[in-house]
């Protein structure tokens, strides 16, 4: 069970990456009127076309490797090692925590367990996103302090740290300027992000019509 699900994770980051465009096309069909008509549209797409392709990737990926991988996610990923830092294993760090590993993923015990596990992460995520209008501020904010520094500035830092001594000096100059211009970035995009919260609390009250 384990592996049939850990099995189609080398081809996800394209997909992972073609998240964000898909997202943007949804939430554009809302300046085209009627609004609601094309949003709707939208999620018949989304739900349709997008979900047969997520699973068209399981289906695929589970032909292809069959059940010969590990249990753990993120060792099937493939790719440079400083990718996986973005790997989030909520999931399986829950499993891992409540399930009873001495059991098999079928037992009527864990099966329980799963539903019971995935329902509360799910109710839990809904119930914040519904309270929240402006969830999407909190992202932003999350991303401007966390993942602009660990993808440009983190890597230059460990560069400088490991072989600053030894490396070129252009080779430094350029990893510096990384490290100040990124840094910079993440700086104006944070108070930006704080901004927009504090803009949309005054706006909106828990659980808005929005």
């Amino acid at each position: 069970m384990w592996a049939r699900y850990s099995m189609p994770l080398a081809p996800y980051p394209p997909l992972l990456s073609a998240t964000p465009p898909a997202c943007y096309w949804k939430y554009s069909q809302l300046l085209r009127r009627p609004a609601v008509e094309n949003m709707r549209k939208a999620l018949y797409a989304q739900y349709s076309v997008g979900q047969a392709v997520y699973y068209g990737v399981t289906i695929v990926g589970y032909w292809a490797y069959g059940s010969t991988v590990c249990e753990y996610l993120p060792k099937e990923l493939s790719g440079p090692r400083w990718v996986k830092m973005f790997v989030a294993p909520i999931r399986e760090a829950l499993d891992t925590k409540f399930l009873n590993l001495e059991e098999s993923m079928h037992s009527r015990q864990n099966i329980k367990r799963l539903f019971s596990l995935r329902a509360l992460f799910f109710s839990a995520n809904t119930l914040v996103t519904a309270a929240f209008p402006f969830m999407g501020d909190f992202v932003n904010l999350l991303g401007s302090f966390t993942r602009v520094p660990l993808t440009f500035v983190f890597p230059s830092l460990i560069f400088l740290k490991v072989k600053g001594k030894t490396a070129r000096m252009e080779m430094r100059v350029w990893h510096w300027t990384i490290v100040v211009l990124f840094s910079l970035l993440a700086l104006a995009t944070t108070i930006s992000a704080v901004r927009g919260i504090v803009d949309n609390v005054t706006k909106y009250h828990l659980f808005a019509d929005a």
